[in-house]
């Protein structure tokens, strides 16, 4: 995986914000990252901060994967995010936005927790 530094992120970004998570939801589609089997997902967020692009957008739904197999140990797997509105967490995001509308990691999809999607210390209530 390539070392992207923030300033890179930014540049490539079509949206920087902070945000929380609102909805979650799996999709019907299958991958494999990194030779390990991860399921689609749709979070629906909430804009606290637009650092980069419109200031209209107050929601919109990140495209990223979750492990199909949470319980199985995994050595050198990837890196994803995962979220639990319930917990009213802050991330601060570096996002790309996908032909459907929907926006993903500038980083990618195989490790975006380490890259792109940077969970806040700070509640986001």
């Amino acid at each position: 995986m390539q070392d992207m530094l923030y300033a890179e992120m930014f540049e490539k970004a079509d949206l920087v914000v902070v945000a929380k998570p609102v909805a979650t939801r799996a999709t019907s589609e299958r991958e494999r990252l990194l030779g390990i089997e991860v399921i689609g997902v749709n979070t629906e967020f909430q804009t606290r901060l637009v650092l980069k692009g419109k200031k209209t957008n107050h929601k919109f739904v990140l495209h990223h994967y979750r492990l199909a197999h949470p319980n199985e140990p995994i050595v050198n797997g990837p890196d994803l995010a995962v979220f639990h509105p319930s917990e009213h967490k802050a991330f601060l995001m570096f996002l790309v936005k996908e032909g459907d509308g929907r926006y993903a990691p500038v980083s990618g999809q195989v490790d975006p927790a380490a890259f792109s999607i940077l969970e806040l210390n700070r509640t986001a209530e």
